[in-house]
């Protein structure tokens, strides 16, 4: 349960830093920094989640990294085509549930 609040912190963050700039700097020019944030940390937050995602992962067993791994070729193969972050989470996460069901 702990971890789930780290997920929706990450989140709030990421909102924050997308909504909150704009209506603060509202009549006036952005400055880099936040710029600067705002363009790497969604990016910085994807690394995370792959992280707390594959934690738990026995690399021994091709039963667990099998399904782990395709989702993660799905994500990246889906964002390249797509470039949407959240249509590509969704489609590993449905790859990832679908090989967890037949394997």
């Amino acid at each position: 349960m702990t971890e789930l609040k780290y997920v929706f912190l990450a989140g709030a963050i990421t909102i924050l830093s997308r909504f909150l700039p704009p209506i603060i700097f509202r009549n006036r020019e952005l400055p880099g920094f936040i710029k600067y944030l705002g363009e790497k940390l969604p990016y910085s937050l994807m690394g995370l989640l792959v992280v707390f995602c594959i934690r738990g992962v026995n690399f021994s067993d091709p039963l667990e990294v099998l399904p782990v791994g395709l989702a993660f070729a799905g994500i990246i193969l889906s964002f390249k085509l797509l470039k949407n972050f959240l249509l590509s989470i969704f489609i590993g996460t449905g790859v990832y549930m679908v090989l967890l069901y037949f394997l």
